[in-house]
């Protein structure tokens, strides 16, 4: 069935046919949030992509534009990131198409000069816009790229796993991340642990110099996330 009219005059028309009383408002839609995000705490070995996004909250300043690329990590950056203004998260959330990440972040570069800008990416969503370092570094749109370098195309490779498929044409990633920004005329740096992404972050932000930075992450737990999510 589709409606077409004023949205507030079509919402309170279906409220005529609601019982009240269902349970549903802000307390518990914030007490689902909760709940959601604490189901991604799932263990792992390494670096986990929920420890992190922890991090990157934690260090990075409250006006700070994000951008956010499709995969599996995506589940991880939409659930534990903390916007705190108007426009200040930007994802393709429709088509969820693979390399928007970085454009993105140019663009928010190019409408807020003054905030902060980081982009998150898988590795596969990254390598689909490499390209765009140059872009930033040619143009002096300065962003910060953080990659979840799990070593394969997560998404797919989870959904392989439960359809019972091997493993078979994920495998990517692993780079040599510092070289490849440094060929650009970007900084680049690796990262294995929550403390060592937060050091770089910080970094990144004094130097106002596009920057690369490569996180080492453990995806074994993505589809015990997946699973946990279906629990809540």
């Amino acid at each position: 069935m589709e409606m077409v009219g004023d949205i507030k005059l079509i919402v309170h028309g279906l409220t005529e046919f609601c019982e009240a009383g269902q349970g549903w408002g802000l307390k518990a839609a914030r007490d689902f949030r909760i709940a959601v995000s604490n189901a991604l705490n799932t263990p792992c070995k390494g670096l986990s992509p929920q420890a992190a996004m922890e991090a990157a909250c934690d260090v990075l300043p409250r006006d700070t534009v994000a951008t956010c690329d499709a995969g599996a990590s995506r589940l991880l950056v939409v659930q534990k990131w903390k916007s705190h203004g108007e426009r200040n998260f930007l994802t393709s959330n429709g088509l969820g198409s693979m390399g928007y990440a970085i454009p993105g972040a140019l663009a928010a570069r190019l409408a807020r000069p003054k905030s902060p800008v980081v982009a998150f990416a898988g590795d596969g969503g990254f390598m689909m816009a490499v390209a765009e370092l140059q872009t930033s570094v040619k143009e002096n749109l300065p962003i910060i790229v953080v990659v979840f370098d799990d070593e394969e195309i997560a998404l797919i490779r989870i959904k392989q796993a439960l359809k019972g498929k091997e493993k078979f044409g994920v495998g990517i990633g692993g780079l040599d991340w510092v070289s490849l920004a440094q060929g650009f005329g970007a900084d680049g740096v690796v990262v294995d642990t929550a403390h060592k992404l937060g050091d770089a972050l910080t970094a990144a932000l004094k130097t106002g110099r596009t920057t690369l930075i490569a996180a080492r992450i453990d995806g074994s737990g993505y589809i015990d996330q997946f699973n946990a999510l279906r629990e809540v």
